[in-house]
């Protein structure tokens, strides 16, 4: 199998390697008129003679150029350099020219450009600007109303997965801002969905610094990859939106509706969405608000869902741009009912039982939220900063759950009906304020903050639970039966202030120092009543019940020194935390206290190879103090088959974390080679020892381990560009990823093992017109454990193809298909196979196309079903 995938990603890289070949090419030196001094660094564009749209483009390397893999063609040149005058001129290449030498292109400062040269402008389609890639949208072709997200596909080196994350050579975007500014809480899918294309005057892609960086003017090694959205000028001004509205078989439908009004110094924008496909509404920001914890908007893929949600933004500028204000609103309701069911295997010494579970729920939660940030420039030195968010969250959920474990004979060991009816809220506030001040000398700069939280959460619900166990030969010996009433309080305050002072030592050192404080209190209650004589639920269960007081304090010490010079970035730091926690117990007047000594070490070192490559190293240490459910946690009875008890004798646990990345591109054919790996080991780490008795009752407790380190590794390597001939971008990557674990089982050491294999074909063709796409991407895994000698190596393959093309008469029609598969083993006795296949076909109506009709058919094979 594994020789089959290293051959079958040879292949590809042959062929990938012999369609980007081509004899056309156009060359040249570029050099400043009056000096005569060759241009290192000029941008050189190739752009089609016939809508200026962008064909290949490089850098010059000390003023020579030559731009290779052209088709025959009429095309024209533009050599750009900051503070000079664009030079454009045509050429055609063809059989009996196939190479065109501009000789020495001379560049005329613009400060020395007479009246009578005229230079004709024509679009650049990419220029660079220090660490800035800045595209220009005018050389990229969309359809009329074609979003953001259209034209990001377009750009080289960017690409868009399968779950909608944006990768820009090779890394992921974080952040996409507007103008500069943050938009509907800096949600990257909203933004890319949200505004047209051709609103757009430029896309910049750069790693942003961290607002302290920002605000300090002094490097702290933090960079967040970003796009900034810059609108046109003539777009920062109007009224647009969008309204889409959808019915289907089976009562199925989706409605969205978007507004948005633009200004120069104002945005506002709202939005509103109602449907039940599991294709609209959350975004994956939102998924997290609602604590669904699923991203796409699918909400898992579990359940039927109906989602409604709406959003509403305001951001403006003021007194020449020295104050501003950001405020975003969020509100959603979801429903979600549906049925799941589950099989555990859990291995014993010598043996093992399954466990299996199907459960019914339906679940509701409501929320709202509330963002905003205001920023002042208080004088030509001075900064203040506040921030704050606001969550409403009222959820209901109902949940039956009938299961059973069978022995690893075959013989029946426990049976159980579980039922739960909960009632809960949820409300948090958040604020902060920042403070910064830069000082007479350069560089030198003072900070402080102050931030305070405050959270309520209660919950009342209702258990009722009938468990059955059995001896070994299968005869019921004994049934526990709960019925509970179970309601939760929980109130959390805290307060955090830091200080820090940041100066430069020299031309390329600086330090940074700092100081923070931060103080929590927490009340939890949690109760359990049983029915009484009189049918009520008044007798208290003291068992399960607790009434905890936890105050969490700890101070921190901080250092990091910066240098940068030339191509060189390096950042080593430390933090030192002591963290000092009492917990008492209200019920049985006793008190926990702990102390801990948490280090934290790092540093990043950054190298510039060239204009094309780069590499970086990273390592950071963590001390990870035990929480306070591993130390002495409340006792429930919520899961009678997992029981948890605590171990006040827990240690902290160290893990150590290394990184490093190395990255080529190659602007002339938008290529680029990634490569990454990480490593990761945790020292004295925290385990579990999980002791199941011959009932089937799983109890389990925490306990460093000795002598063991787990660890995590993982190797990630990228080819991907331009493939001439057949005109598409290619993707070759493989990962290999590998854990090692331990834990405890029956008080005996277990030690398991995996390693992943997961080489991928990604190919992607994006035009105004059409548009395709192929990914293949086979897997291989390998488990062990040293309790069990099971084969639970598994092999898996996931392929996908979609494709989309415009038709005469403004139709359109386009399709996606997607083909999962993983072989069966041991421990699951099944193949799984799963076709996803939806089809569309419409048109498009108007002058400016801005009238669509679409019919969609989804799951044409009625396969969506998981496992």
């Amino acid at each position: 199998m594994r020789s089959k995938i290293v051959i079958f990603l040879v292949c590809c890289l042959c062929t990938f390697t012999a369609l980007a070949q081509s004899d056309y090419a156009v060359k040249g030196i570029v050099s400043d008129t009056t000096t005569n001094v060759k241009m290192d660094q000029a941008t050189i564009s190739v752009l089609d003679a016939r809508d200026s749209i962008l064909q290949k483009f490089t850098y010059a390397d000390k003023g020579t150029f030559n731009i290779r893999n052209l088709k025959p063609g009429k095309f024209l040149i533009m050599v750009n350099y900051p503070d000079y005058a664009d030079f454009v001129e045509s050429f055609t290449l063809d059989a009996s020219k196939p190479v065109y030498n501009f000789g020495n292109i001379k560049m005329i400062l613009k400060s020395k450009l007479l009246d009578e040269v005229i230079i004709k402008a024509k679009v650049v389609a990419i220029k660079i600007k220090g660490d800035t890639t800045e595209f220009n949208a005018a050389a990229y072709a969309t359809q009329k109303n074609a979003k953001v997200e259209d034209l990001l596909k377009q750009l080289q080196g960017m690409k868009i997965n399968q779950s909608g994350v944006i990768i820009f050579q090779g890394e992921p975007v974080s952040k996409i801002l507007v103008d500069g500014e943050e938009f509907f809480s800096d949600d990257p899918g909203l933004v890319a969905k949200t505004v047209r294309a051709d609103m757009v005057s430029k896309v910049q892609v750069y790693d942003q610094k961290s607002e302290k960086a920002k605000l300090t003017g002094i490097e702290d090694g933090v960079k967040v990859k970003t796009i900034n959205i810059v609108l046109r000028e003539d777009k920062k001004k109007g009224i647009f939106g969008k309204v889409d509205a959808a019915y289907g078989t089976d009562d199925y439908y989706a409605e969205q509706l978007m507004f948005n009004k633009f200004s120069p110094k104002q945005k506002t924008s709202a939005y509103g969405n109602i449907g039940n496909t599991g294709k609209v509404g959350l975004s994956s920001n939102d998924n997290s608000k609602f604590n669904m914890g699923y991203g796409n908007g699918d909400y898992g893929g579990v359940g039927i869902p109906f989602a409604r949600d709406a959003g509403a933004h305001y951001d403006s500028k003021w007194n020449r741009d020295k104050q501003s204000v950001n405020v975003n609103y969020k509100i959603g309701a979801l429903n979600k009912d549906g049925t799941r069911s589950t099989l555990t295997q859990n291995n014993l010494p010598g043996n093992f039982n399954r466990s299996s579970q199907d459960r019914t729920f339906q679940n509701y939660n409501f929320n709202q939220s509330v963002n905003g940030e205001f920023s002042s420039k208080l004088d030509s030195t001075s900064n203040l900063s506040t921030y704050f968010y606001g969550n409403k969250d009222n959820s209901t959920s109902e949940n039956t759950s009938i299961g059973s474990t069978i022995r690893g004979n075959g013989v029946l060991q426990n049976s159980s009906t579980v039922s739960s009816n909960d009632r809960g809220n949820n409300e948090s506030v958040y604020a902060r304020a920042y403070y910064t001040k830069r000082l007479k000398k350069k560089g030198r700069n003072l900070s402080v903050s102050m931030s305070t939280r405050f959270g309520e959460t209660s919950n009342k619900g209702y258990l009722k639970s009938d468990l059955n166990y059995y001896n070994e030969q299968g005869v019921r010996d004994s049934t526990s039966i709960i019925d509970q009433y179970k309601p939760v309080a929980s109130k959390t305050n805290s307060l955090s202030t830091s200080f820090s002072y940041s100066d430069v030592i020299s031309k390329t050192i600086s330090v940074t120092t700092g100081y923070s404080f931060d103080r929590a209190v927490n009340n939890n209650s949690q109760k359990s009543f049983n029915k009484s004589s009189s049918n009520v639920y008044d007798q208290l269960d003291s068992t399960f019940s607790s009434e905890f007081r936890l105050i969490n304090q700890s101070s921190t010490y901080s250092v990091n020194m910066n240098y940068f010079k030339g191509k060189t970035s390096v950042n080593i730091g430390a933090n030192l935390a002591d963290v000092k926690f009492k917990q008492t117990d209200m019920f049985v007047d006793t008190v926990l206290n702990r102390k801990f000594l948490n280090w934290r070490p790092n540093a990043n070192l950054s190298y510039q190879l060239s204009k094309a490559t780069s590499m970086s190293f990273e390592y950071s240490g963590n001390t990870w103090q035990p929480q306070i459910s591993q130390l002495q946690p409340i006792r429930q009875n919520s899961d009678p088959l997992n029981i948890i008890l605590g171990n006040p004798e827990l240690r902290p646990q160290f893990e150590n974390n290394f990184y490093y990345r190395y990255r080529v591109y190659q602007a002339t054919l938008d290529q680029g080679i990634n490569f990454r790996v990480n490593y990761n080991s945790t020292m004295n780490a925290i385990v579990t020892n999980r002791v199941t008795d011959s009932a089937g009752v799983n109890t389990m407790r925490y306990s460093n381990l000795k002598g063991k380190n787990p660890n995590s590794w993982y190797i990630y390597s990228e080819v991907y560009g331009h493939a001439t001939k057949l005109d598409f971008i290619a993707f070759i990557s493989f990962t290999v990823r590998g854990d090692t674990y331990f834990n405890y089982v029956n008080n005996q050491l277990n030690k398991t093992k995996s390693v992943n294999y997961a080489p991928q074909l990604d190919i992607t063709k994006n035009t105004a017109n059409y548009s395709y796409s192929l990914s293949i991407a086979p897997s291989y895994n390998v488990n062990s454990s040293s309790l069990q000698h099971i084969n639970n190596n598994s092999k898996g393959f996931l392929s996908s193809f979609s494709f989309y093309t415009k038709l005469p008469y403004n139709f359109f029609i386009g399709s996606d298909i997607t083909y999962k598969y993983r072989a069966k083993n041991e421990v699951f006795t099944q193949d799984f196979n799963q076709t996803l296949l939806n089809s569309h076909v419409g048109k498009l109506f108007l002058k400016n196309e801005s009238l669509k009709l679409t019919i969609r058919g989804n799951d044409l094979l009625n396969q969506n079903t998981g496992v």
